[in-house]
């Protein structure tokens, strides 16, 4: 794709504007001069014609190989080895400073066979604010479609196109004002940003919406008036779709300044439904100083959430646990505020050649059923086959210890990609939980979700209830006894119903019990 030069006017306008900055690290904020000079954003734009269809914009929440970070570092050399252990450690520095780096982190023990250094100057280290979007577009790449940094910081700017030419991807370009902080999406085509993203593009909010489809393929944008009120206006503040029916809002107790407008965006959302026409599942972590907990950053199995010494700090992680279950959960420090922490200053890359899975989680069942269906597509971006004895689904219910596997089988709809396996029948009252399994040639070993299982319940039914009606009376007999007369058969939750001694047996010491219960 054709990238446009800087002009000279850009050049002596970056020059003029090294004079005027101070030599400490810049803010996530304008500075002053940045904001009196605001207008030299449009400047660095780039635009290239869109992606080709279909686009999937990729979430936080899939496979990443790696991780972005800037040296000097806006997090600590601690957690930049916790993020080697499982990804590359991208990171951007200046070649003059590349020896600083690398002894800073092999003092700290960071596994330097997963850091890559990318060579050339950045201006801060909001990696979360300037770095690359990431799309599937129509060809099956996984592409770069980059945006204006809504800094005038040209270095900054340049870095999802050093990203591409590193990483050796398409890359696209729309002449959009965003910024990643004011951004997530689900991964199905929604997405959400504060009204920011309209205030700082010149044009109708019609046209911002329209390139956020020819762009990035999103067909619902969330575009809600920040409730914070701080200077920033980034959604990462207040909120986070932590998979692509689950979503964390913050919550302040009615005596906080923004319990008014917090809670008009949670009324906003609860009256909003997921790609799969159901109401999203919220999540509230409580955030009475104006913690800064939603701004966290999910990498693979593993969720690195900010604390800042508070009493509310348990509280928070037990939330994102409750949230994400079986995910690793991760309690990091640093100079964090309300409005900055490790989703600022961190951002995943994903895996290029990932195992694409998708996956509507079963809910609730207020009724028993036989079985359980668990569809999910099933793409290997590497091409190189799917490994079909390894397509399963793993299954318990809240009595066994350890889970069960079904292979999976294709979809007899029509549907390209489409796998589906059974969870067989199970009693009521039970919990299933249960996870997808799937491999390719490539060696890629994916499960859904990424870490943990997913989970629901079945409802109880009283013993004897053999219809399931919610009543006993003599129809629950009449399904006995025509069941030990071969005339009709039971299923597995109405055969537990139905074995009223629970010996394992249904015979007529289940009938005598049975009448005796309902004659009292």
């Amino acid at each position: 794709m054709k990238r446009l030069a800087p002009t000279t006017s850009l050049l002596l306008s970056f020059v003029a504007s090294l004079w005027a900055q101070p030599a400490k690290e810049l803010p996530i904020g304008f500075t002053e001069w940045e904001w009196e000079n605001r207008h030299l954003i449009k400047e660095y734009a780039r635009d290239t014609d869109p992606p080709p269809e279909p686009i999937r914009n990729i979430a936080e929440h899939e496979r990443m190989q790696g991780v972005l970070i800037r040296y000097p570092l806006g997090i600590s050399t601690s957690i930049v080895k916790e993020m080697s252990e499982d990804v590359i450690v991208y990171c951007l520095v200046n070649a003059s400073l590349e020896n600083s780096a690398t002894t800073s982190f092999e003092n700290a023990g960071v596994n330097m066979d997963s850091v890559e250094f990318i060579l050339g100057p950045t201006d801060s280290y909001w990696t979360r604010d300037y770095g690359p979007w990431w799309v599937v577009d129509g060809y099956r790449n996984v592409s770069v479609v980059d945006f204006t940094y809504n800094r005038p910081r040209p270095n900054d700017n340049d870095a999802p196109a050093k990203m591409s030419d590193y990483l050796n991807t398409p890359y696209f370009a729309t002449d959009l004002i965003h910024s990643g902080g004011n951004y997530m999406t689900d991964s199905y085509g929604n997405s959400a940003s504060s009204s920011l993203v309209y205030s700082e593009n010149e044009i109708p909010d019609s046209e911002v919406n329209d390139i956020m489809e020819a762009y990035y393929g999103i067909d619902t944008y969330h575009v809600v008036d920040d409730p914070n009120g701080e200077y920033i206006e980034h959604i990462d503040c207040w909120g986070k779709f932590l998979s692509p029916t689950k979503l964390l809002l913050r919550e302040v107790p009615e005596s906080h300044s923004q319990y008014d407008e917090i809670e008009e965006v949670v009324e906003y959302f609860e009256d909003q439904v997921n790609d799969f026409g159901e109401p999203w599942e919220m999540y509230r972590v409580y955030t009475p100083s104006n913690q800064p907990y939603t701004n966290s950053l999910i990498l693979n199995e593993k969720v690195f959430v900010p604390i800042v010494n508070s009493s509310w700090d348990d509280e928070a992680m037990e939330v994102y646990q409750e949230a994400l279950p079986g995910y690793e959960i991760l309690p990091v420090t640093g100079d964090w505020l309300s409005t900055d922490a490790i989703h600022c200053r961190a951002k995943g890359i994903p895996d290029l050649e990932m195992l694409q899975m998708f996956h509507n989680p079963i809910n609730n069942q207020d009724t028993p059923l036989n079985e359980y269906r668990v569809v999910t597509i099933i793409d290997d971006l590497s091409e190189t086959g799917l490994v079909f004895e390894e397509l399963k689904v793993f299954w318990k219910n809240s009595s066994m210890n350890d889970y069960e596997s079904i292979l999976m089988n294709v979809c007899p709809e029509d549907i390209p990609d489409c796998y589906d396996a059974y969870i067989p029948g199970q009693p009521s009252d039970m919990e299933i939980s249960y996870y997808i399994h799937a491999a390719d040639y490539s060696g890629r070993d994916e499960t859904l979700p990424i870490a943990g299982y997913y989970s629901f319940q079945i409802a109880g039914f009283i013993s004897g209830d053999v219809n399931m009606d919610g009543t006993l009376n003599v129809l629950d007999v009449v399904e006995i006894v025509n069941h030990m007369l071969a005339t009709e058969s039971l299923s597995e939750q109405q055969m537990y119903l139905a074995d009223m001694n629970q010996d394992g047996i249904i015979d007529v010491f289940d009938i005598v019990e049975l009448i005796d219960l309902i004659i009292g």
